[in-house]
């Protein structure tokens, strides 16, 4: 496999990583369609409330109903205005969680696994493991979408202080599994332990 296999992401993360002549690229792994799936259809879910709530609101809106001399007709045009300020946040909000949904990925190499994973805008966090330290790869699927879909949640377990390597709507899960393992053996034959 070439980096050039890679997708547009897959390469542009892979130019941050230290290559090696030698290193044979063996994977890369997005998450899963059904993730991003879910972030559209809660923002799409917000969206559609907040829209009721500005369709609704202000028709019930009648100037002074209460009798205490305050005009809550003429509230309309804020409580109109905040409420489509409101949605074009959501939706904003709704394509910057998909877009790093989409930025997280892990490449394998015949010599390393490394991990980029976004938590927000400004915070990457970018990890590499040797493949000789992979101890253990752990899948889990829960729940009746992860098997419909054949997503999971994969874990891989390393040697030493470095923290467990987490990677949730994983696709192909046991795949994937396969592969990683697939390497590490590769390696251990290669350099031993």
């Amino acid at each position: 496999m070439s980096p050039n296999s890679l997708s547009e992401r897959g390469r542009r993360f892979f130019r941050m990583i230290e290559f090696d002549q030698d290193e044979q690229l063996v994977g890369e792994i997005r998450k899963h369609p059904f993730g991003l799936l879910l972030i559209y259809l809660g923002g799409t879910a917000v969206s559609i409330v907040m829209l009721v709530v500005l369709a609704i609101v202000p028709a019930l809106l009648t100037s002074d109903p209460t009798g205490t001399g305050l005009d809550i007709g003429s509230m309309r045009s804020i409580m109109v205005a905040v409420s489509f300020l409101l949605v074009v946040l959501t939706i904003i909000m709704t394509a910057i969680a998909a877009y790093l949904y989409n930025s997280n990925v892990v490449i394998v190499t015949s010599e390393k696994i490394t991990q980029m994973i976004y938590r927000t805008i400004f915070d990457r966090k970018i990890s590499q493991l040797s493949i000789g330290d992979v101890q253990d790869v752990t899948v889990s699927q829960r729940g009746i979408f992860a098997h419909i879909f054949n997503y999971g949640t994969l874990t891989i377990e390393t040697a030493g202080e470095q923290q467990n390597y987490t990677f949730t709507y994983t696709p192909n899960p046991y795949e994937t599994a396969k592969l990683i393992v697939g390497s590490h053996e590769e390696n251990l034959k290669k350099y031993g332990n």
